[in-house]
């Protein structure tokens, strides 16, 4: 059934439509008067319950007025852990990372902690592709993974099996910074399979480096690796030492992270010369032992000079700086080889590029300006295979004749223009270069409100779900990606009204 009064709307104005034969093909008639929405919308139904908040994914087809939209009387995971014979009634914690098969770039997860004396977990999960792994508190009991869930709308049984005592092996062993030379600060040691996959829980090492770590007969056969990252405060590094033999635990595994730290200095500069105060600076990359080392970030101060500590580098060119100035900043990202030999402090002087601008404009129907609109810039996508991913947005405002300028680093970014309630909000995927980007001015056009009642399978209202309406868009380097076009929140009774752009 279509028509715009199922949900006790204001008449619509005269000349316009009461009903879709009202309007000329192939226009349908909403709540606002004759329109066309596009064909292709998905959407996104976010509500909350006991088991956690969660997210139903679902084709729109052909969008009409006073839409229906069924979602299952539940949505969660029961899960049953079992170990051996019976039930696992012990502590566990479960973690479930995916994403969603319908809306490509939206990313999920959901955690929980806790015991069963069933090993029976009611967990909320939104549609999706999975990977779940749960982790027994009790450390001689190596955790479960099952990657391949499929989450459809409703409930999904399933079963993970932990290992029974009777396939499980302990062992001791040590973990030295340098021969005979403990961590100064413990660290955490995990052994992991090839793939990443966790073979053992994580424990702290005790203060001479002794661990004990328990996982499944014949997990090393496949090829392992013990993960060893630092302690907290502690300046190490993050190192993965191959295990391919019980008897390697017999002699200590050494990170060779020992050699005294090295101090960098310097002063970050913009491209006209004036010190860059507020820049966020980090260190990444394999330091001496061949460990993974990540410090920071430190901030520049008002005169542009840090000072941060790392291990020495593994080779020449083996660290990369990092130098992120300050949303809205002049100055640019910089990401370049910095040599860090043991021994003696490093100074330098750091110049940045000028950030490219991003200008545009927008435009009421009357050809007007749209004065005071919040203007918004998410990256999504580096704009090539050497510069790097931008680490955040930027966010400005339309000006008095509704242009905009605005200073970010070269990347493929999601733009949206917040119109207020008349008109729905621009969002589009554009592409900043180092030369920097004219937008073409956009015009405003009026929107059509897409109407809906969002039900149980049992025909109950859902008040206060989140409706989200997305179009599969394509990235320049052909990843698929949805783009939001427009949400709400439905009211006591189930409707939700949410203004969306016309094809």
């Amino acid at each position: 059934m279509t028509g715009c009064n199922l949900f006790n709307d204001p008449a619509p104005p005269e000349g316009t439509c009461s009903r879709d034969q009202d309007c000329p093909s192939p226009q349908r008639c909403y709540v606002d008067g004759c329109g066309t929405l596009p064909a292709d919308l998905l959407a996104e139904v976010i509500t909350s319950a006991a088991s956690g908040v969660t997210s139903v994914d679902m084709p729109l087809g052909a969008p009409v007025a006073n839409m229906r939209l069924v979602l299952p009387d539940q949505q969660l995971l029961q899960l049953s852990v079992r170990r051996g014979s019976g039930p696992y009634p012990a502590s566990v914690q479960l973690l479930a990372t995916g994403q969603s098969t319908l809306l490509p770039g939206v990313y999920r997860t959901a955690q929980t902690a806790g015991a069963a004396a069933n090993g029976l977990f009611q967990v909320g999960l939104s549609t999706g592709l999975y990977t779940l792994v749960v982790s027994p508190v009790d450390p001689t009991v190596p955790p479960a993974m099952q990657s391949g869930i499929v989450m459809d709308a409703g409930v999904l049984p399933l079963i993970l099996d932990l290992q029974p005592a009777a396939e499980v092996q302990t062992v001791r062993g040590t973990v030295l910074a340098g021969p005979g030379q403990p961590e100064p600060v413990p660290p955490t040691v995990q052994l992991l399979g090839a793939d990443g996959r966790p073979l053992s829980s994580r424990t702290v090492a005790e203060p001479d480096g002794g661990f004990q770590l328990s996982f499944g007969i014949g997990a090393l056969d496949g090829g392992a690796v013990l993960q060893v990252s630092p302690g907290p405060g502690a300046l190490g590094a993050v190192a993965a030492l191959p295990v391919s033999d019980l008897a390697q635990f017999g002699t200590p595994f050494i990170v060779g992270d020992g050699a005294a730290p090295v101090e960098v200095s310097g002063q970050v500069l913009g491209p006209d010369g004036s010190p860059v105060a507020g820049a966020s600076i980090f260190i990444q990359g394999t330091v001496v032992g061949g460990g993974s080392g990540n410090v920071g970030p430190t901030f520049s101060g008002d005169a542009g000079t840090f000072v941060l500590s790392t291990l020495p580098q593994a080779q020449p060119g083996a660290l990369q700086l990092w130098i992120v100035p300050p949303p809205g900043a002049i100055a640019g990202l910089v990401r370049t080889p910095v040599d860090v030999p043991g021994g003696a402090p490093v100074a330098g002087s750091w110049t940045c590029p000028a950030r490219p601008v991003l200008s545009g404009g927008v435009l009421l129907p009357d050809a007007g300006p749209l004065t005071g609109a919040v203007v918004r810039l998410d990256p999504v996508l580096p704009v090539d295979a050497v510069t790097p991913l931008p680490p955040s947005g930027v966010s400005g405002q339309t000006g008095e004749v509704g242009t905009f300028a605005l200073r970010l680093d070269p990347g493929v970014y999601q733009l949206e223009v917040q119109t207020g309630p008349f008109f729905p909000a621009v969002r589009r995927l554009v592409r900043v270069t180092s030369s920097g980007t004219q937008l073409p001015v956009v015009t405003l056009a009026v929107g059509r409100t897409l109407t809906a009642r969002i039900l149980r399978d049992a025909g109950t209202v859902v008040p206060q779900a989140l409706l989200r309406v997305y179009r599969r868009e394509t990235l320049e380097d052909g990843t698929p990606r949805a783009l939001l076009l427009g949400e709400d929140v439905s009211d006591q009774s189930g409707v939700v009204r949410v203004l969306l752009p016309q094809q």
